[in-house]
């Protein structure tokens, strides 16, 4: 226990985690995405495979024919999912203007872990534990992961770096939220205060034991949308975002001289990353109540966040085919005015990403989270095709 304490502490002090995220707005248009799943080998088809849209509630199996369909589906950015017990899942990236119709090729895979063998390990439970503090987050303690002996983990005594496997897609309940989640885990990673994990995820509606449990759920889902990334993004794209309470703000991640008067450090810039080879590194940040000029007196190590709001253009632009194109310089500081103390930070990592007009991302991996945004895990997200009552 004396290793849980040691990480319980550092999740307490600071969180970090890659969230990437594409989403769906209003329905406006919609597509209907076909296609056969077959071995790569024999050319045979696969029946009762999962076909399914990331992040989504969106989901089909394949017929004996290995034909599926998936029908009304909003016109948008998407990843297709296909899964099949033995074979190694394969995926394609969809959008509006590119939807042909597919031919999965399913290679086998390698032998499904023993859980024997798993649960073997001694420290496996104490793993387990820290596991769901850093994967699940901290609405964890209202969700259940069904089959957890799938889950192996490897632990370095002296680095303290923290990997977890996974034989099979991860069934986790959320009884907060009314969401049965199926995440095919492809990495996690914890080191040094830092967690990384990546994989796929399908939602399926709970059913209700009675109606006050549904309206819990309703509930809870809109208090975990508002001020989340996708409604950010949301109304970015429909020019809503300071009419629903959203403020940017140009932040310079940088080694600055400046005055030391009326500043304020945000405990939300969170930790140290490395991504796409790029390393990002924990920093304050001062907010200046003046016009922004740095003025002489020093104090090396602090981001510079200046005070006026960014206009939308200068992070949103509209192109002649109806899709956005996202791409600003430096980074955003995003502040959520309807709930207390909820500020993060979006980094592209990349110069640009298109947006289509319902807000999907075509390439969510372009932006790095931080602040509260980073430490929303698997407990607190919603499908991408969620979407709040209008009132």
């Amino acid at each position: 226990m004396l290793l849980l304490n040691f990480y319980l502490r550092i999740f307490l002090i600071t969180l970090f985690t890659s969230f990437n995220c594409s989403m769906v707005f209003s329905q406006q248009s919609t597509m209907e995405i076909t296609g056969k799943v077959i071995d790569a080998q024999s050319n045979q088809p696969l029946s009762g495979a999962t076909v399914y849209l990331d992040h989504t509630t969106k989901a089909t199996i394949s017929s004996d024919s290995g034909s599926f369909v998936l029908k009304n589906i909003p016109s948008g950015n998407y990843k297709l999912i296909v899964s099949y017990i033995g074979y190694n899942s394969a995926f394609a990236d969809l959008s509006e203007n590119n939807i042909p119709n597919l031919i999965v090729e399913l290679t086998p895979g390698v032998k499904l872990l023993d859980e024997v063998a798993i649960t073997a390990n001694p420290n496996w439970q104490e793993y387990f534990l820290l596991f769901k503090m850093f994967f699940l987050g901290k609405g964890g303690q209202y969700c259940t992961i069904k089959n957890p002996k799938t889950l192996s983990f490897d632990h370095n005594d002296t680095s303290y770096v923290l990997t977890a496997q996974a034989g099979k897609p991860l069934i986790i309940e959320n009884q907060a939220l009314g969401y049965r989640i199926y995440y095919e885990l492809n990495s996690f990673v914890h080191y040094a205060g830092r967690t990384s994990y990546s994989g796929y995820t399908r939602f399926e509606e709970m059913t209700a034991a009675n109606s006050k449990e549904q309206k819990k759920w309703k509930s809870n889902r809109e208090k975990a949308y508002l001020g989340s990334s996708v409604h950010f993004m949301r109304s970015l794209v429909n020019k809503t975002s300071k009419e629903e309470g959203f403020v940017m703000k140009k932040l310079v991640k940088a080694n600055l001289r400046k005055s030391e008067e009326n500043e304020f450090k945000s405990t939300d810039t969170i930790v140290t990353m490395q991504w796409n080879g790029r390393n990002y590194f924990a920093k304050d940040t001062t907010v200046l109540s003046g016009a922004g000029s740095l003025i002489s007196r020093s104090k090396v190590g602090y981001d510079l966040l200046y005070p006026e709001e960014l206009p939308y253009d200068s992070v949103v632009t509209a192109n002649l085919n109806g899709n956005y194109k996202l791409s600003f310089n430096n980074s955003l500081f995003v502040i959520y005015k309807k709930k207390k103390n909820v500020t993060s930070i979006l980094t592209m990592l990349t110069p640009e990403t298109f947006v289509d007009t319902h807000g999907n991302l075509a390439n969510p991996q372009a932006v790095l989270h931080e602040g509260y945004w980073a430490t929303l895990r698997i407990a607190d997200q919603l499908p991408f095709d969620y979407l709040p009552d209008k009132d």
